[in-house]
């Protein structure tokens, strides 16, 4: 429990240590937009000097005036340029001019809309070289580099509603130690903790420190070094805030990184601001202690009070979990004595009531399942009786059925006589109310062999065309032939399986009897095969009107037809496919239907 108090302590303690850390560089930002506008300020300020003298055209006389200007509010730069650009003069270098300065974006934009613009720029070593060679040398000194990182100021020369000039004025971040104390003593007003400063603040060109207050072994400000990958990676490459623990100098720091960024919005910089992590957790340590005294006080007065309550409660209780463990292993006559009347006594009668339920209720129960065991034996007696006559009737009428549609083929094909078209089309009708009667029987026999279990199947090998589908389409010839159906056969004559073959035939003659009977007149049939890893495919299909998905899930239920305006008039027995269902499935396959608009699969697999 220590270490999670610990833990959430610490990490409290850090997250407000990061708020205040959001809070600081907000307010570093102020300073530093401050500074900025002091700038633009001290340049607004020569403005009507500039104007008189750009009026008199004593230009000239400007060089004194800008220098000492420059010097008294330590300005690094002070430069006059005409309308196209180009420098007139520079106040620290006067003999270098006439060079343009179009190219450095605060001035290119106040030349462009003639208002006075301000922000945080780059100057190339080439330009730096014209500004000062004691200016490259102050940056070479503080980070390496001849470029320079300046916050400047233009501000407009206003002639006859026309510019006429720019004056801009600027001061060199790099090596400059004013903004980064002057952030440092407005924030954490110099403070340090056990020696060490509770704040420090850094400006950055690019990812090099040029400007800061943390001071190293020897004393001396850390310029020069470079950020970490991650915090460049999120703040000069994604352009977003970086904000976590980093160390500086061996002292871990809360630290927020910002980008700063020129008037064109491109990231050249970052302004840091860090506050000391050990006063942090310190305090974090101080608030556990705290916490621990309270906790470990609190711990001990409930040690006292569950001592003195527990020996009232325990004994009764344990007289409850007594005859608890009694009723469950069946003695419905345990109770528990109640001697008590606090809520403890409450919870034995509550006990004591339901254990005289329940031995109520397992009275009750036993009564009824003693007669759901009579009327079960009764079921199953009719059940049995009802199969062993529906096999009995069903396997009776085969024979004469079978000789009844032998002679009426007889009859029908003229055999023993000519007949007229009306005698034809009434031994027709007969022909297809025996043929429905005929199949109407065969199902009954299957479905009584599974309903009694008598549907054994006996795997052996055997060629699938030859000994299964043809005996089946020889058997349906007549049924093709009235409809005109085509038969499409994709199975290989060499196929051969190890199954129940008089099984397959059931599943083959249902599927083509229902393909024939629900299919469309001159329509096709086609059958399919495809062997898989571990299983074989098969595939009956036919054209016809197709089924609503809404009905699909009947189809493999018995005694369950499809009652649709399409099949209407059309007899069957509800049987057929339920059959298919149940002999698939014994041979450790299985079976589904897929309808189109005008096309209806049937597929079942089965193992290699």
């Amino acid at each position: 429990m220590s270490a999670i108090t610990l833990y959430w302590s610490k990490n409290v303690t850090i997250k407000r240590a990061r708020e205040r850390v959001g809070r600081s560089i907000n307010s570093a930002w102020l300073i530093y937009n401050d500074k900025l506008e002091q700038i633009h300020l001290l340049a607004e300020s020569q403005m009507p000097t500039i104007v008189k003298d750009f009026e008199s055209h004593a230009l000239n006389s400007l060089v004194d005036k800008l220098e000492i200007f420059r010097q008294k509010n330590n300005l690094d730069i002070v430069n006059l340029l005409d309308s196209q650009g180009k420098v007139i003069t520079r106040s620290r270098t006067p003999d270098s001019k006439g060079d343009s300065l179009v190219d450095n974006i605060i001035v290119n934009n106040t030349l462009a809309t003639g208002t006075a613009m301000m922000g945080t720029v780059l100057i190339r070593p080439e330009q730096l070289e014209h500004e000062g060679k004691d200016l490259v040398e102050r940056c070479k000194k503080y980070g390496g580099e001849p470029t320079g990182m300046f916050m400047l100021a233009t501000v407009p020369v206003i002639l006859e509603n026309k510019c006429k000039g720019v004056l801009m004025v600027g001061v060199l971040l790099n090596g400059s130690t004013d903004e980064v104390d002057k952030i440092r003593n407005l924030i954490f007003e110099g403070r340090r903790y056990k020696g060490k400063p509770v704040g420090t603040a850094t400006i950055f060109m690019k990812d090099l420190r040029i400007s800061t207050n943390v001071v190293d072994n020897k004393g001396k400000r850390a310029i020069g070094t470079r950020v970490s990958k991650e915090v460049a990676e999120h703040v000069l490459n994604r352009g977003v805030s970086w904000t976590g623990r980093a160390t500086v100098l061996d002292n871990w720091y809360v630290s927020q990184y910002d980008p700063i960024r020129n008037p064109n919005d491109e990231i050249i910089g970052m302004l840091y601001i860090g506050e000391l992590e050990q006063k942090y957790l310190d305090v974090a340590l101080r608030e556990l202690i705290l916490q621990l005294a309270v906790i470990l006080a609190v711990m001990i007065l409930m040690f006292l009070v569950i001592f003195i309550i527990v020996g009232n409660i325990l004994r009764p209780i344990e007289k409850l979990f007594r005859g608890t463990q009694k009723l469950t292993t069946g003695d419905l006559t345990s109770r528990v004595e109640v001697k008590t009347k606090d809520e403890v006594g409450r919870l034995c009668e509550s006990f004591n009531h339901m254990a005289g339920q329940l031995e109520k209720q397992h009275s009750e129960i036993e009564k009824r399942q003693k007669a759901l065991e009579e009327i079960n034996v009764e079921l199953k007696t009719t059940n049995k009786n009802y199969m062993e006559m529906l096999g009995f009737v069903s396997h009776e009428l085969k024979n004469p059925l079978a000789s009844a549609i032998m002679g009426l083929f007889t009859v029908k094909d003229g055999y023993i006589g000519d007949l007229n078209s009306a005698q034809k089309k009434c031994l027709d009708s007969v022909a297809k109310s025996l043929n429905y009667f005929k199949d109407m029987i065969g199902n009954y026999l299957d479905l009584s062999r599974l309903e009694k279990g008598e549907m054994h199947v006996n795997k052996t090998q055997f060629r699938l065309l030859e000994e299964v589908v043809k005996p089946v389409l020889e058997s349906l010839k007549q049924e093709l032939h009235q409809k005109k159906m085509a038969i499409e056969n994709h199975i290989p004559a060499e196929v051969e399986f190890n199954a129940d073959k008089n099984l397959l035939r059931i599943v083959y003659d249902n599927l083509l009897s229902n393909a024939i009977k629900y299919g469309n007149e001159n329509g096709r049939i086609k059958l399919n095969y495809r062997q898989d890893k571990e299983e074989v495919v098969l595939k009956v299909r036919n054209e016809g009107k197709g089924i609503p998905k809404e009905k699909m899930s009947m189809l493999f239920k018995k005694f369950s037809r499809v009652d649709t305006p399409e099949y209407a008039g059309k007899k069957g027995t509800g049987l057929g496919l339920f059959i298919c269902k149940e002999i698939i499935e014994k041979q450790g396959g299985k079976i589904w239907a897929e309808s189109e608009e005008k096309w209806i699969t049937f597929t079942f697999t089965l193992p290699k």
